[in-house]
């Protein structure tokens, strides 16, 4: 298991990775500041919004869902309390990613929602480097969710590559192929382990997070890394992968 989620206690794993070339950006090219999106749970947000605490980057966040507020849950308060205004917009709105008039947004970096684009699948470059140069794996695999992390560790590696997918997105991420011109031969998509929807926690996957954390001592949420190791688990028990493979399994980290 390729331990990304130690990177930092709050900012870890593949967050960082998605961020890192935005904020060298923002850092080399100056603007008033960043602006992303995200849901009132967004990992990638909460990540986002100590980074430009740290650094002194002001930063804006949208938010999916006008009802909601800075005291709507702990993570939004956080969130606050570190210095990203929160713009919160109707679902439809925030699904064509419509930034509020108010804000200049030329003035700003923009990220797109969970940090995918081109930059963000860079910024897995260095994590690909990072396993080749104490391994030799037969197989990289990852939790999916917007496909940033996926995609980079296809395109840098060259391996065969499996994504255990937490949502239904499986369009959504050949899409993203596509927009991002990248030729991913290896790549597979494994839709099995969505466990119905996203963020979704049945008995079942939740008893597999406890029994993993009980036995290797390292914690695991059923969003993601959860969805994706016990996706491994049952591969191995169907012999899915020949005798004598090495897998590299990514903890991606993230707060929930």
């Amino acid at each position: 298991m390729k331990r990304d989620d130690l990177i930092h206690p709050t900012v870890s794993g593949n967050k960082w990775r998605k961020l890192k070339e935005y904020i060298r950006i923002a850092q080399d090219n100056p603007k008033k500041g960043i602006i992303s999106f995200g849901g009132a749970y967004s990992n990638h947000l909460y990540a986002l919004a100590f980074v430009c605490y740290k650094l002194k980057i002001p930063c804006i966040g949208i938010i999916r869902g006008e009802e909601l507020n800075a005291s709507s849950n702990a993570y939004l308060t956080q969130i606050e309390a570190w210095g990203m205004i929160l713009h919160f917009v109707d679902r439809s709105n925030y699904r064509e990613k419509i930034i509020p008039n108010q804000i200049q947004k030329e003035d700003y970096w923009i990220i797109p929602e969970g940090g995918y684009s081109k930059e963000g699948i860079m910024g897995l470059k260095d994590l690909v480097n990072e396993i080749h140069a104490s391994l030799k794996p037969d197989y990289l695999l990852s939790a999916v969710g917007t496909g940033t992390t996926i995609l980079g560790l296809a395109q840098y590696s060259n391996l065969d590559t499996i994504g255990i997918l937490c949502l239904n997105n499986e369009e959504e991420i050949k899409n993203h192929i596509l927009e991002q011109e990248l030729i991913l031969p290896k790549l597979q998509l494994n839709k099995e382990y969505v466990f119905g929807k996203y963020a979704s926690k049945p008995p079942e996957l939740l008893e597999f997070c406890q029994f993993f954390q009980d036995q290797f001592q390292i914690p695991i949420e059923p969003t993601y890394t959860g969805k994706m190791m016990f996706g491994i688990f049952d591969m191995l028990k169907k012999k899915y992968f020949p005798a004598g493979s090495t897998l590299v399994c990514l903890h991606t980290g993230g707060i929930k």
